[in-house]
């Protein structure tokens, strides 16, 4: 899925599930990662993935999970780049 995309970004969105709007109810967080593709007969198709994050075991620091993440995407030599953003709306304001 990954060699399909055709930019180096890979936008994310993040959502916290809890029980309440109280932000010490977390329990976990869900990380939504965005990129676009491209498929034969010169269509892009739009990737979507989710991970899930427990908030105990990576503290609540937002910038602190996406810190890893990005780490994980380095050392994988993949050139990544993570951009907070929903690509869908993106994506409509440039085309």
């Amino acid at each position: 899925m990954i060699e399909k995309r055709i930019t180096d970004n890979i936008f994310f969105e993040i959502k916290k599930e809890s029980q309440q709007d109280d932000l010490d109810s977390i329990k976990n967080i869900e990380i939504i990662l965005h990129f676009l593709g491209k498929i034969p007969e010169n269509s892009l198709v739009l990737y979507e993935t989710k991970i899930k994050f427990s908030a105990q075991d990576m503290g609540k620091s937002e910038s602190r999970i996406i810190e890893e993440l990005q780490k994980l995407l380095d050392t994988a030599n993949l050139n990544l780049k993570l951009i907070k953003g929903k690509i869908r709306e993106i994506y409509i304001s440039y085309s």
